[in-house]
């Protein structure tokens, strides 16, 4: 009976050193990865975090979510964080998640040697807010002489059939999300003109400016958000060494990639776009970055007048 009690004890005391978090993961965002990663290795059990998932079909969703308290964490852009919190929304961004990557992709037999070629073309980009358009936008302004938003047609196309276009002459050039990228150019039809680290570079901000960050509610456990930041970084380490981990992931259906020989770019990208740490200097980029995007394009476009920096929080480490 002592050693039933006893047992009992130490279970009830496991029990409650276990946290818990709640996590907003919007459908076909990358997130998903790594939450998969995390449940594949264990790694939620070998930390004492417990992992409460639930998969929102759009960003806009999984903001209401964050916003009601049914999520505790999800993960959004730096202006996004900015604009909640102008909005009395208890929020911050408390690490990031993914660099700004991708850039400018063309077929591989134009005649588009640099981002000067693109006057007079058709450039076709996900959103007129797109932020390496926005960024294309400030680099010929201040390198070129002209703003590629005036110079050139620029309409709106769905990443998924921006090759498409391409492939039928409809539009010369385009910007689509870092994965399609990454799969275009692999293929060998399609080349990069200019990448977004590339443009950063050019307008002399740092190359490693974060884009997506992990957004918690203000009233998230702390100990839990620790955990949750640990677990992530080691989910992301084995993701990086793992080869079996990416099959898998397509298995799971986390991804669509009909043709497999692009997984090892698909792959290499995700791996640049993993952020190098978080510090106030990386904040002061992503500063810089905003100014840069507003001075080109005005804050109606970009969405803010200014960047509120204490919905950011460089406190915590993984």
């Amino acid at each position: 009976m002592q050693r039933l009690a006893l047992l009992s004890l130490l279970l009830g005391s496991d029990a409650q050193a276990q946290k818990t978090i709640s996590i907003g993961n919007q459908a076909g965002g990358t997130l998903a990865w790594v939450l998969f990663a995390i449940d594949r290795y264990g790694i939620g059990q070998e930390l004492g975090l417990k992992v409460n998932t639930t998969t929102y079909a759009s960003k806009d969703a999984t903001r209401v979510a964050l916003r009601s308290g049914a999520a505790q964490i999800v993960v959004d852009d730096f202006i996004e964080v900015s604009l909640l919190r102008q909005k009395g929304f208890p929020v911050s961004a408390v690490y990031p998640f993914s660099l700004l990557t991708g850039g400018v992709i063309v077929p591989e037999g134009a005649g588009i040697q640099s981002v000067a070629d693109l006057k007079g073309k058709t450039l076709g980009a996900t959103s007129l807010t797109d932020k390496t358009l926005l960024l294309l936008r400030a680099y010929t302004r201040a390198k070129i002489g002209f703003d590629v938003q005036d110079a050139s047609k620029v309409v709106a196309v769905s990443s998924p059939l921006m090759e498409q276009f391409m492939q039928r002459g409809e539009i010369q050039a385009g910007i689509p999300f870092w994965h399609h990228a990454a799969r275009m150019v692999s293929g060998g039809k399609y080349r990069q003109v200019i990448s977004s680290g590339e443009l950063l570079r050019g307008l002399g901000l740092p190359q490693n400016v974060p884009q997506l960050y992990i957004v918690a509610r203000n009233d998230t456990d702390p100990e839990a958000l620790r955990l949750f930041l640990k677990a992530v970084s080691l989910a992301q380490q084995k993701m990086k060494t793992d080869d079996a981990f990416w099959p898998a992931m397509l298995d799971a259906n986390l991804y669509a990639l009909p043709d497999r020989t692009q997984l090892p770019a698909l792959r290499t990208q995700w791996a640049a776009g993993l952020p190098k740490g978080w510090s106030v200097s990386d904040l002061n980029a992503t500063l810089l970055l905003t100014r840069k995007l507003i001075q080109v394009a005005g804050p109606d476009v970009v969405g803010l007048s200014r960047l509120d920096t204490r919905a950011f929080n460089t406190t915590y480490r993984p």
